[in-house]
């Protein structure tokens, strides 16, 4: 991506006639910046069953799944699996068959509209251990 800045000859003019400075101020600073990379990065953890429980080692990972089939994900209980607070997991349906969460002894999941499966292929959505 390239975020080209007009000289300061070529400033931006509004509707009263008066140069727009301050738009000049802010992007110029955008000159300097690699907008095509982030530097967040994340382990990828790909699964390819139909079942599948989460575990430590997918703190702070991107999970995928990909099957043609269904494919049900559990979210165990702090007893089996102690994540520390804070945790969050990133999850993506990569293939057709629907990702469905499934809740350990004891744990709530908690999502807009109480949905607990991801809603296409492509689709994704983050798990939070609040407390």
């Amino acid at each position: 991506m390239t975020i080209s800045i007009p000289p300061i000859s070529q400033r931006l003019v509004d509707d009263q006639g008066l140069a727009d400075y301050i738009w000049y101020e802010k992007f110029k600073a955008l000159q300097t910046l690699d907008v095509t990379k982030s530097n967040v990065t994340k382990t990828i953890q790909s699964h390819l069953g139909t079942t599948y429980t989460f575990d430590l080692n997918d703190a702070g990972c991107l999970c995928m799944f990909n099957n043609a089939l269904a494919i049900t994900v559990t979210v165990p209980p702090n007893s089996s699996v102690a994540f520390p607070i804070g945790t969050q997991i990133e999850v993506a349906q990569t293939g057709a068959g629907k990702v469905t969460f499934a809740q350990g002894a004891g744990v709530t999941i908690f999502s807009v509209a109480g949905n607990k499966a991801l809603s296409a292929q492509y689709g994704g959505c983050w798990l939070a251990i609040p407390v």
